[in-house]
């Protein structure tokens, strides 16, 4: 696969810092690591712009080998972007709610789409009115991810139209 998964949301009520300690807590509660560098960039205000952590299977030990992984991206709102109407290009999967991705996921790939279904389920949970999105016409509610957490797991679950659940 290979491809991103982005947490979108209302922009004017995103708080970078917020969904880090969401992301900490998570881990805490699914049993992965929460692996932080502490790399933060800045806007000219002080705001944050943009910093990561990794999110690590705890069944598996760490390594570059180690697919059951991946980056979490959290940014801060650029104000530019929402200037220019960023904020409206994802009215096609959601309409009038001012969603812009501000957080994202590195490279989906069938090893870690299990981790991935833990965190979406359990950032969901914590964010109902955010949005789990795959880079294609697919976003997932909260109420989306209740359904499919009902059925066996599918590796494929990111690839499952939620109008169909």
């Amino acid at each position: 696969m290979g491809t991103y998964a982005h947490i979108i949301k209302n922009w004017e009520k995103h708080n970078p810092e917020k969904v880090f300690m969401d992301a900490a807590n998570i881990c805490y509660n699914i049993n992965a690591m929460f692996y932080f560098h502490n790399y933060k960039t800045f806007y000219s205000d002080g705001k944050l712009k943009h910093t990561y952590v990794g999110i690590i299977d705890d069944k598996v030990s760490v390594s570059e080998n180690n697919n059951n992984q991946f980056i979490f991206n959290i940014q801060g709102v650029n104000k530019e972007d929402i200037d220019i109407g960023l904020d409206k290009d994802l009215d096609y999967l959601i309409p009038n709610k001012k969603l812009c991705s501000l957080a994202y996921i590195e490279k989906v790939r069938d090893e870690n789409t299990e981790l991935i279904f833990r965190f979406a389920y359990e950032y969901l949970k914590l964010n109902p009115d955010e949005y789990f999105w795959f880079e294609w016409d697919y976003a997932f509610s909260w109420d989306d991810m209740v359904k499919l957490r009902k059925r066996p797991f599918n590796k494929n679950w990111c690839f499952i139209n939620p109008n169909n659940l």
